[in-house]
């Protein structure tokens, strides 16, 4: 986290707890708070300012927490829809977990909770990307939701106590994807492009979609070379020319805010270039392996530019301290 900067926005309609996030999140190395009452205030702030994790209660004033989570991911914010999420809450319905489960939600955090606790939280949530699906997943979702009617048993609006959920369930409506074994194992080979250790745009939500980049053209490469079956191939070129799509609705939106005119005169350059691959990959007709072949090597070659001075820098490391 050194040398980058983040914002996290608390949502809280209690005042004094509201305070509570807000001066915790401030005392982080690096992190800077912006904090909201009510819902309303809550969206305005993650439409207008570059927003990297939300930390927000679920019973605030309307829209509440889950309404703001669901349209967050959802893609309906100018905000990135895949930033952590953390639920604060004492106590919250059983729905209103499993609905924050759905809709991919980072941690769920207890009231009430140290400053050093949250501290940690917060850190390793900055730290440790969770994979979220693309907006559209969610979007789908939201609206399968608002088509049923609205039914809710009794025993549904029965309160529990929060806990943290460390490994989300899959709904039993939503059918996982299914690869056979050689396929299934490209997916955890991501050694195709990488992101060079302790280094940063100087942009963090840039650095995550690059990230994102590499990882979904890696496991295309992967499914690629090892001749998986084709349906398998398309649906990891559709992931990749998806985060390519975001990357490009990320920039525009960045661009307003980074005031670095240098920076993103260089790096537009190398955004049109990955545009124009990106063209191609798009109308390949993946049976033609040498062609894809080559377009993957022009992959390789853009991304090699592109992590590179000036457009990304190593961090500094903290000197280590000598003890005679």
């Amino acid at each position: 986290m050194q040398n980058q900067s983040f914002t996290i926005l608390v949502v809280d309609d209690v005042t004094l707890m509201c305070d509570f996030l807000h001066g915790a999140v401030n005392r982080i190395a690096n992190c800077n708070a912006m904090k909201a009452l009510d819902g309303k205030t809550a969206l305005e702030l993650l439409t207008t300012e570059a927003i990297d994790m939300l930390i927000t209660d679920l019973e605030i004033k309307a829209p509440d927490g889950l309404e703001i989570i669901k349209r967050l991911r959802s893609g309906e914010l100018a905000c990135p829809h895949d930033i952590p999420v953390l639920i604060f809450s004492g106590n919250a319905y059983l729905e209103q977990v499993q609905q924050g489960i759905r809709y991919d939600v980072n941690d769920f955090l207890v009231k009430p909770m140290s400053v050093d606790a949250l501290a940690k939280k917060v850190v390793h949530h900055l730290t440790h990307e969770k994979a979220i699906q693309a907006a559209s997943h969610y979007a789908a979702m939201l609206q399968a939701e608002l088509q049923q009617p609205v039914a809710r048993k009794k025993e549904q609006d029965r309160k529990v106590s929060a806990s943290i959920v460390r490994e989300a369930p899959k709904p039993q409506d939503e059918e996982p994807r299914a690869l056979p074994d050689d396929e299934a194992s490209t997916r955890q080979e991501k050694d195709f492009l990488t992101w060079p250790d302790d280094s940063t745009t100087g942009c963090f939500q840039l650095d995550r979609r690059l990230k994102k980049l590499a990882f979904n053209l890696s496991c295309f490469h992967n499914v690629f070379v090892k001749n998986c079956k084709l349906v398998a191939m398309e649906a990891e070129r559709k992931r990749a020319c998806e985060s390519i799509d975001y990357l490009n609705y990320i920039v525009k939106n960045l661009k307003k805010r980074d005031q670095r005119p240098d920076f993103w005169i260089r790096f537009g350059q190398q955004q049109l270039k990955l545009n124009k691959l990106a063209a191609q990959f798009e109308q390949a007709d993946l049976r033609h392996h040498s062609f894809v072949l080559d377009l993957l090597k022009k992959f390789a070659y853009w991304w090699m530019q592109t992590i590179n001075r000036p457009l990304v820098q190593r961090l500094k490391q903290p000197e280590e301290s000598t003890h005679e």
